[in-house]
């Protein structure tokens, strides 16, 4: 008999939109669950994190760690498993949870929680707690996307990501009006490909949740967008989907 890989889906502070993302596959998910042994997968089942050493092989995380179980349990599965993915937007670059970092901690929370004391800390992606082999990215990712990088990565390889921006999608799916030619701050140009150009077909803004194409300096590119818009349009802009800390490392290069 064949040993199936071991896999296990895990979530932290999330929507849990990414892992709703891959139940809409339907049937075309539970094809993929059948080649695996399945250790965790909160929507399909609770299953308490199995004690002692369980060595999986791939484990997919979802969201962030906000309070301190969280971390532990994320180092606990970085302990356990072969290959750890970080799972969409909020896992790999703070997602929307980061806006309050750049927004007031304080502020934020007490107009959340008004009275009651809960942890704040400074929201931080999950590879600053622990080494993160893959990205899946997107908010929330594309199940198709998924099931490609995932038939390699239970097979113990490393996926090779296309390395284009969102620009190069955009003809593909029949996009006709370009949001930087009608001078509109779009950040197609910087951002990883992948997602089938969604926003841009859908008369929507490129606000890069899939994070920063690899190989480029994209510092040159948001001076230009700095002709017609001003520098506060453009942070907000840069805050919604947490990129804009990945931009500040290459101001210090």
């Amino acid at each position: 008999m064949i040993k199936k890989p071991k896999v296990a889906f895990f979530s932290l502070t999330s929507c849990e939109g990414c892992q709703f993302a891959l139940l809409d596959l339907g049937e075309k998910f539970f094809d993929f669950l059948r080649k695996v042994d399945l250790i965790d997968f909160s929507l399909i089942e609770e299953m308490p994190f199995p004690k002692g050493k369980v060595k999986i092989d791939v484990s997919f995380v979802e969201g962030l760690p906000i309070r301190k179980e969280e971390i532990k349990l994320l180092k606990k599965i970085r302990k356990e498993s072969k290959i750890l993915v970080a799972v969409g937007n909020c896992a790999a670059l703070g997602g929307i949870p980061e806006m309050k970092n750049y927004q007031g901690k304080e502020r934020t929370i007490r107009y959340i929680y008004r009275k009651l004391n809960v942890e704040n800390p400074e929201i931080k992606e999950i590879d600053n707690f622990v080494k993160v082999d893959f990205i899946i990215p997107g908010c929330p990712i594309d199940g198709e996307e998924f099931l490609k990088y995932a038939k390699e990565l239970i097979e113990g390889k490393i996926p090779e990501v296309p390395k284009k921006p969102v620009c190069f999608e955009c003809p593909k799916q029949g996009t006709e009006n370009c949001f930087l030619r009608k001078k509109e701050p779009c950040l197609g140009p910087i951002i990883f490909s992948g997602c089938g150009a969604v926003c841009p077909k859908n008369n929507q803004l490129c606000y890069g949740c899939r994070g920063i194409l690899k190989g480029i300096n994209p510092l040159g590119f948001l001076e230009s967008l700095k002709k017609f818009k001003t520098e506060e349009e453009i942070e907000d802009n840069l805050e919604i989907f947490g990129i804009k800390d990945e931009l500040e490392k290459f101001k210090t290069k």
